[in-house]
């Protein structure tokens, strides 16, 4: 940083901002009048005091669980309760234990990682040396000494390293997931202060900006006098990140525990419910008002009844009954009727979700061998939403791409070197596009040259076989000067880190923070200008053997709102040049005008783009002495700012990056990763639309968008891509004239696909009627590409969508890169793929997978699936209450409305816990209705979650219907049977109901399931053999505690009742006859494309094999087509 980074009066330096922090050098007794947190870590959810309130207050937070605390206290605390006083409390509190278990274990490894954290040891500079103390006694001010392959103990400024100039090399992957080394510089004024004895006698104050989250800016100073050294990330090391490849650092602590920048990035973002789960709260709150309209009705029948039987003999309670006591009575069916609201459907749920994560973990299928990267569930919450997406917004770089850049070709003078052309460039050559002669340069296929030629360092990675770059350079060619500028600014204008040998090419590695980097720098090795060493202020390329060095003054860094960076460097002839590369279409409108080089470089770019090459531009400028001296004051004045430094920083380059010299263009190739094609045909045969958002050139996505199958010959491609907002304006509205006039009956062409580039974008967000009129349009539309687009905008895109469409349509977001997080966080479903850019977006994310075409398996099997078993979990749990609970309702008809039960307290608790709890839990993971391969090949099957048939209003009325008819069965038929007779036990009789009745609903289930095996038959018998011997429990309890002695012999006599067996054969029958019938009946005559399909896979309509379409048509043809395939020929 030399002459960039030297000492100013502090009178040039910007004002600090009343949050600024102040850390004094070897001055603890300061330090420690202010006010900071502990360096100890605390990610553990709990502590001993907090254990039971907090996780109390979290599980009362639902709303059935407040309502079974109410239940619970009105039969413990009053003795208006029908059934024991610990019938509903008993269940419930080994719910509330089990999930307290479940929350401790989970708890106790973060208890036990916080601890080791703590506790590790680090050294610190005391006035007597060096002294070791734990990580959790580090306060702000301390400085420590860090040595090699350990991780910093808190957030530091680095003083001085033993690596060459006071650098050294980090590893942030436990930070931002990017596992590139990464270089951070000491301060000048410190950096020779590498000994204990030395760095002791520092004095001065680190003035700097307060705790935040941002990881890759920091604003600061240190303060000694009168004078100022600027302090930003270069300098900083974070608490998180690893040294290598250097021995040991000093660092001064700047922020401890909690206000690290790593801690400050672990609070939790947006919670996402599932819709089933929103849903299911909406259908519970319907649950209860039917169960109060019941428990008022069974109120209503006391108030008439008792009345008109006062006079019974054995009724006495009922003499001088009214007032009050019809209150109790409504209290007392309240009780009795409680498990309307069924008591084991969240816990059901969330056992079911969680193994369905660890399926989709463990699915072979979506591993990825080369990386070794399994899919990863990072939230079973939304396991169901996989199975109702409707839009998929998509990035474009290494996610429909490898992100493994390789050079292909370059434009320097007026000449394109390199040969050959893309895949993606013989597609688009196939359309029409043209791919010829160029500015004297072919690139057509079948033109090849020698890369063992036309490289100086051959390397196998790169291509790149153009022998007339290197020959023009060497012959003093015209544009030999053009070459070596071109170079010199790829070797230069970097921020890549060399690790290896660094005197052999052959043995280099190049750490680069973007693919893209490591390409260009590759590329300039290759060509003979071989980057093999970098300090704070100096860059060191050997060209063609002869080392040169560049003085580096000052860098303007990259970032997604700049796309372009510069240094500002004197040469080996000690020029003062300006390199600078970026985007093309912010490096052209940087350019001094009047170059007639420009012209035949814009028309080139296009023909790179269309082969689908990313681009950059590359340009320099000569600066004077004074220039730069007078620039630099405002650059240091900008680096030494602590508010708003970037903002500064970015008006500092903006007046030197301008009035620019073409040094050239380059073109790297990114090739679509395996299986992206076939993956967006299916996903799109699943009437899932997809916009892909990137940030490339419109020529690029285009062609991209037809290499990926997104884009087919026929569609006709509506662009917005105006300079003006009346430009933009006008286009969009003729794109919606040329919709309506191409549509049918109303309908729209389904043809239609959409391009659309950020500028425009900026335009339409900012106008709400414009707005409504593109997502209007975009609807319509098979694909849509938005090119030149932030990370914010994409966000925009995707919250547009989101709630804009009506009603609000599941969706998707899918991305590699920090650049992917604000779309993957706004969607109902986030994507992250674990690429070559970091786990950023993968710490983001729901789920991750490694590749795209693993999406085609995640949504269209496991989503589909889990779309299918968590909402019947819903409707059964609330199917088998039902019958359960309205035979209670249906007995008052003969117990005078008197509220009691027919069923012993603990045979009714153990209902849902024992007799029907663990088949929808098994069914809730292994229900599969079709193959896998099915799934994928007949991909129309995914519809009914889209258009949520599985789960309505609808779909609860059939089921509650369902349970209220199995409940007339199973309550009356045994009545009946009784009652003539003349059996008046009434043990055996609540005995035989619930036996008819465990028998029927878990019969239900099994009449649900479509893969059935030998678990699945074995999890059903022993259900039904629990409840056996949960009664064998209960009577056997009161032979060896005396009590439960209103269940005192009732199954003995029961099993040795044949009219108890004989009336639970017939109302067992009568239940499953009518479920048979109806299943029969819907599955002939509304038969629809799953049914079909089912027929097939079992070989009963091979005549059916392609007469399957589309859903539409299916729905109308399925009963016909699954006669015929029944009916003999």
């Amino acid at each position: 940083m030399a002459k960039g980074s030297k000492v100013t009066p502090m009178a040039e330096v910007s004002p600090t901002s009343l949050t600024t922090y102040r850390s004094h050098c070897n001055n603890p007794d300061e330090n420690a009048r202010q006010k900071h947190p502990s360096n100890g870590v605390t990610t553990s959810k709990y502590s001993i005091l907090t254990f039971f309130p907090r996780n109390l207050h979290e599980q009362f937070s639902r709303l059935a669980n407040i309502y079974f605390l109410l239940i619970s206290c009105l039969q413990l605390f009053t003795d208006l309760s029908p059934t024991s006083k610990f019938a509903t409390a008993a269940p419930f509190s080994l719910i509330l234990v089990l999930n307290m278990i479940r929350e401790i274990l989970e708890d106790k490894k973060r208890h036990d990682a916080d601890a080791e954290v703590n506790n590790r040891l680090v050294e610190v500079v005391r006035p007597t040396g060096l002294e070791k103390i734990p990580w959790k006694k580090v306060v702000m001010g301390d400085i420590v000494n860090v040595t090699q392959n350990s991780e910093f103990p808190a957030d530091l400024i680095l003083l001085a390293s033993t690596g060459d100039q006071g650098m050294c090399y980090i590893d942030t992957c436990n930070l931002d997931g990017e596992t590139n080394l990464k270089i951070r510089n000491s301060l000048p004024a410190t950096k020779d202060m590498a000994e204990p004895e030395k760095i002791a006698q520092l004095q001065g104050v680190f003035e700097y900006e307060g705790p935040n989250n941002r990881l890759y800016t920091f604003s600061g100073k240190l303060v000694r006098g009168n004078l100022s050294d600027p302090v930003d990330n270069v300098n900083v090391l974070l608490r998180g990140s690893t040294l290598r490849n250097t021995q040991s650092v000093f660092g001064q602590v700047i922020y401890t525990g909690k206000e690290s920048k790593i801690m400050m990035n672990g609070r939790k973002g947006r919670v996402k419910r599932s819709n089933i789960e929103v849903q299911t709260n909406k259908l519970l709150i319907g649950i209860l008002i039917f169960e109060l309209t019941v428990v008022t009705i069974g109120m209503i029948g006391m108030i008439v009844w008792v009345p008109a039987n006062q006079d019974v003999w054995y009724l006495p309670y009922v003499e001088g009954f009214g007032g009050f006591d019809y209150f109790k009575g409504w209290i007392t069916y309240l009780i009795l009727l409680n498990n309307y609201v069924p008591i084991s459907l969240y816990v059901s749920m969330e056992i079911a979700k969680s193994i369905q994560g660890l399926q989709m973990n463990w699915d072979v299928e979506m591993y990825h061998a080369e990386t070794d990267t399994p899919a990863l569930t990072r939230t079973t919450n939304l396991n169901e939403e996989l199975g109702q997406i409707e839009y998929i917004f998509s990035d474009k770089t290494g996610t429909l791409t490898q992100n493994v850049m390789e050079f292909r070709k370059c434009y320097i003078g007026t000449v394109s070197y390199g040969f050959g052309t893309t895949e993606i460039g013989l597609a688009a050559a196939a359309r029409g596009a043209a791919l010829g002669n160029t500015a004297g340069s072919s690139c057509m296929e079948g033109e090849k040259g020698d890369p063992n030629v036309a490289q100086f360092h051959r390397d196998p990675k790169i291509s790149f076989d153009d022998t007339r770059l290197l020959q023009r350079y060497k012959e003093n060619h015209p544009d030999s000067e053009c070459i070596r500028d071109f170079m010199r600014i790829l070797s230069v204008s970097h921020t890549v880190v060399p690790e290896g040998d660094l005197m052999d090419p052959h043995q280099i590695i190049y750490q680069a923070e973007s693919p893209d980097e490591g390409a260009l720098t590759s590329f300039a090795k290759a060509m003979g200008w071989f980057f093999c060493g970098k300090t704070s202020s100096h860059t060191t390329v050997k060209v063609h053997g002869t080392e040169e060095q560049y003085e580096v003054l000052n860098i303007n860094k990259f970032n997604s709102a700049r796309k372009r960076m510069s240094v500002v460097c004197r040469t080996p002839e000690k020029k003062l040049m300006l390199y600078c590369k970026g985007a093309d279409n912010v490096m052209l409108e940087r350019l001094a005008p009047g170059q007639a080089s420009q012209a035949g470089m814009t028309s080139q770019l296009g023909i790179y783009a269309t082969e689908g090459l990313r681009t950059l531009v590359l340009a320099k400028r000569e600066l004077s002495e004074e220039e730069w001296e007078s620039w630099n004051k405002v650059h240091h004045a900008a680096a030494t700012a602590i508010d708003n430094r970037e903002e500064a920083l970015e008006k500092a380059a903006e007046e030197v990056e301008k009035n620019m010299i073409i040094a050239g263009a380059t073109a790297i190739e990114d090739k679509l990763q395996n299986g992206v094609p076939d993956a967006i045909a299916t996903l799109a045969m699943a009437s899932i639309k997809i916009w892909v958002l990137t940030g490339d050139k419109q020529e690029t996505a285009e062609n991209i968008g037809f290499a990926c199958r997104l884009l087919r010959d026929d569609m006709r491609i509506n662009y917005i891509n105006g300079n003006t907002a009346q430009e933009v304006k006008e286009q969009l509205m003729q794109a919606i004239e040329n919709r309506d006039s191409a549509s049918l009956g109303g309908q729209a062409p389904d043809n239609l696909a959409l391009l659309v580039d950020g500028k425009s974008l900026l335009t339409i967000l900012d106008d709400a009627e414009m707005t409504r009129n593109l997502l209007n349009f975009a609807r319509d539309c098979k694909a849509v590409i938005a090119c030149r687009v932030s990370p914010d905008q994409k966000r925009q895109i995707v919250s547009m969508v989101r709630y804009g469409v009506s009603p609000e349509p599941m969706t998707l977001a899918i991305g590699d890169g920090a650049n992917d997080v604000p779309m993957i966080t706004e969607a109902h479903v986030g994507i992250g793929i674990s690429g070559n850019e970091g786990l950023q977006a993968v710490r983001s994310a729901d789920y991750a997978i490694a590749q795209f075409r693993f999406l085609k398996r995640l949504v269209l099997v496991h989503g589909r699936n889990n779309y299918r078993r968590v909402a019947t979990i819903v409707l059964y749990s609330l199917y088998k209450n039902v019958v359960l609970v309205t035979s209670l309702f249906f007995y008052n008809f003969f117990n005078g409305w008197s509220g009691s039960t027919v069923y012993e307290s603990w045979i009714l608790s153990g209902f849902n816990i024992v007799y029907t709890s663990v088949p929808i839990i098994c069914y809730g993971f292994m229900e599969q209705d079709v193959k896998d391969t099915t799934a994928l090949e007949n991909p129309q099957l995914y519809l009914p979650g889209q258009r949520r048939t599985g789960f309505n209003f609808t779909q609860l009325g059939k089921w509650v219907l369902n349970g209220v008819v199995h409940c007339v069965l199973v309550f009356f038929i045994p009545t009946g049977i009784f009652a003539a007779s003349g059996m008046d036990d009434h043990g055996v009789y609540g005995t035989t109901i619930m036996n008819a009745m465990v028998l029927g609903c878990n019969l239900r289930l099994v009449l649900e399931e479509n893969h059935i095996s030998w678990v699945s038959h074995l999890v059903v018998l022993l259900s039904v053999a629990g409840f056996y011997m949960w009664a064998a429990v209960l009577e056997s309890l009161f032979a060896v505690m005396g009590s439960f002695d209103t269940y005192s012999g009732v199954l003995t006599a029961s099993l040795g009742t044949p009219l108890m067996w004989w009336t639970v054969i017939v109302t067992f029958v009568a239940m499953t006859a009518i479920d048979v019938a109806c299943l029969y009946a819907h599955r002939t005559y509304y038969a629809n494309p799953t049914y079909v399909i089912q027929e097939r896979e079992r070989g009963l309509a091979k005549r059916v094999s392609g007469m399957l379409a589309e859903e539409g048509t299916a729905l109308e043809q399925s009963p016909m087509m699954l006669q015929e395939a029944r009916s003999p020929k």
